[in-house]
């Protein structure tokens, strides 16, 4: 295994839903038999940005940086028939584990590494471009910076979003220079976490978005309610103040993204990387 080992295990307690796990590191959560079962609450709060980016059911044109076990695109495949979708994940081994245990339908996933690849893909071919790039447990430096980002703009139709998965503890640096990142590059932005994790008391996941179509925060909101531990939404001016004096990251200044407690990976559902 390229980043690790990979272990698929059963779980107990909802017949045919499968957590992956590299290296002890939980990864994602998958039932093939029911795709709307989100297990992980980050995976949720995407999947409310998904829903919110194009009326209910319309095919999306989604491109996925990071695979893992492809929660998304099986969401997405099953909730909007008839999308376009390519996911692009860089262990070949793991693709190899996805494909012959779980299948692929309703998506292409393709092995690469999510940076490089972005350069071989059409320009504004995309709705969505959903960032969910771990190597274990920690986001690669290189998809962390404006020049990143600036890309995965260039592939995005108008009015399409961009979407990440982050994660931070206290004191909340990292995602404070990823909101500004962001910012950088679009004008609407979009934080959604659980309230602890934002205030700096734990370490969590953050789920970030820029467009540069307003972001409806009264929806998100509803949405958000129904997500485990009631997820917080910082909109725009908020998501400016809550950068603070944070400056875009570029690669000629990216730093190592923060390592999650071990003491994170004692439990398994309702947590990601």
């Amino acid at each position: 295994m390229r980043f690790g080992e990979a272990v698929l295990l059963a779980d107990a307690n909802v017949p045919g839903g499968w957590l992956l796990e590299v290296d002890g590191v939980p990864q994602s959560y998958v039932h093939p038999d029911d795709p709307e079962y989100l297990e992980f609450a980050y995976v949720q709060l995407i999947a409310d940005v998904v829903e919110l980016s194009a009326p209910t059911g319309e095919p999306l044109t989604v491109l996925h940086l990071g695979g893992g076990g492809c929660t998304l695109p099986r969401y997405v495949a099953h909730t909007r028939p008839g999308s376009t979708q390519l996911v692009i994940e860089a262990d070949d081994l793991l693709v190899e584990l996805v494909r012959r245990e779980l299948g692929t339908t309703g998506f292409r996933l393709k092995v690469g590494d999510a940076r490089t690849s972005l350069a071989g893909l059409r320009p504004a071919s995309s709705d969505l471009v959903i960032s969910d790039v771990f190597a274990g447990a920690q986001l690669p430096v290189d998809c962390t910076t404006l020049e990143y980002v600036e890309q995965v703009r260039a592939l995005l139709r108008p009015a399409g979003t961009y979407i990440a998965n982050l994660a931070d503890g206290p004191p909340l640096q990292f995602v404070r220079g990823q909101v500004a990142t962001v910012l950088a590059a679009f004008p609407h932005v979009v934080l959604l976490a659980d309230p602890a994790v934002l205030r700096g008391r734990r370490f969590g996941n953050v789920v970030l978005a820029g467009s540069d179509r307003p972001f409806d925060a009264a929806a998100l909101a509803r949405r958000a309610a129904r997500a485990a531990g009631r997820a917080r939404v910082v909109l725009d001016d908020e998501a400016r103040a809550f950068a603070g004096g944070a400056h875009p990251v570029t690669d000629r200044d990216a730093a190592q993204a923060p390592l999650p407690p071990i003491a994170l990976f004692a439990r398994r559902a309702g947590s990601g990387p």
